[in-house]
């Protein structure tokens, strides 16, 4: 009788695996004929390793209308903004806006001849063109387009490596 019994258990053991074989294999034979069905979307051209590395910067511009600042994203290569992005940032904004409603703010001629970060300062030494700009939207256009970038929280401006009178005091976002 025992042996009857153990014989039972091990023809239902043999069963259910034998059941489980047969669900895997069907699972694997579904899987391999869904896998070989699907559509394959290929891109229409590659992505060069140039676009791969484009990134945006945020600079600031006057409004023609208005004449107050607002932003306008360039798209530029990373690389780039390697050796030093705040010389690099500050020639951007001075070649002006692509918009045809912005303005540039900074005069005509000016020129960018040192750019460092000090701390969390970004010192800039421009040409004495920029003191021909009116009011103080070509400050806050070099200003708010650096301090777009994280580590940066305030720009001291020279003129020609020397301060100002009305340019003492490091520049925050206006």
């Amino acid at each position: 009788m025992k042996k009857f019994f153990i014989l039972k258990v091990v023809i239902i053991i043999s069963i259910i695996s034998i059941i489980a074989i047969l669900i895997v294999l069907n699972f694997s034979t579904e899987v391999v004929e869904n896998v070989e069905n699907e559509t394959v979307i290929e891109p229409e051209e590659e992505i060069s390793e140039e676009q791969m590395r484009q990134t945006a910067i945020t600079l600031y511009f006057e409004d023609k209308q208005s004449l107050e600042l607002v932003s306008e994203e360039k798209k530029v290569d990373a690389k780039d903004l390697i050796d030093n992005p705040y010389m690099y940032i500050v020639n951007l904004l001075i070649t002006g806006p692509e918009n045809e409603n912005l303005q540039n703010p900074i005069p005509e001629g000016t020129k960018v001849n040192k750019a460092e970060l000090n701390g969390d300062c970004v010192t800039v030494d421009l040409s004495k063109e920029f003191l021909n700009s009116s009011g103080t939207n070509a400050i806050y256009a070099v200003v708010n387009s650096l301090t777009e970038l994280k580590e940066v929280n305030s720009v001291k401006l020279l003129i020609d490596g020397e301060e100002q009178e009305n340019m003492k005091e490091a520049f925050v976002r206006k």
